[in-house]
């Protein structure tokens, strides 16, 4: 009988685990990143609570003589925060920008001739876990 009782309790704690699991949130974004001609997707995933380097997919990104504005539709699971900062140089002057809207978003950032640049990205959420996220990516005529 000893030995019938903890697996009986560990069946019952199972078995209140699976049923505690439970769909995502029903509420979905307005915005459709498949609907804007991106030209480049990337599907990744990130830890919670980290600052990532290379969320875009490419560790470092070098511009020629002219100026680039990219717009940038990030998908993210809903009701989810996504901080995105974009750290670029020009002649060793560093600029940021940064959008930490929660959800799905749409955003461009511009940067001048000769730069260089680096996205990171923090995704706020429960502790220990990795969520993904797909970048959608197109280069506007300046």
């Amino acid at each position: 009988m000893k030995r019938t009782i903890p697996i009986l309790v560990a069946a019952g704690v199972l078995g209140a685990t699976l049923t505690g699991v439970g769909p995502a949130s029903a509420a979905t974004s307005p915005i459709d990143c498949t609907a804007g001609g991106y030209t480049r997707v990337v599907n990744s995933y990130v830890p919670t609570n980290v600052e990532r380097p290379a969320i875009d997919g490419r560790t470092y990104n070098i511009g020629g003589p002219s100026a680039y504005t990219y717009e940038i539709c990030l998908d993210i699971p809903d009701n989810e925060r996504f901080t995105i900062e974009v750290r670029s140089w020009t002649n060793t002057v560093p600029s940021t920008f940064v959008d930490d809207r929660p959800g799905d978003k749409i955003f461009r950032f511009s940067l001048p001739p000769d730069s260089f640049w680096q996205v990171y990205g923090t995704l706020t959420g429960p502790g220990s876990t990795y969520i993904y996220y797909t970048w959608h990516e197109k280069r506007l005529p300046n």
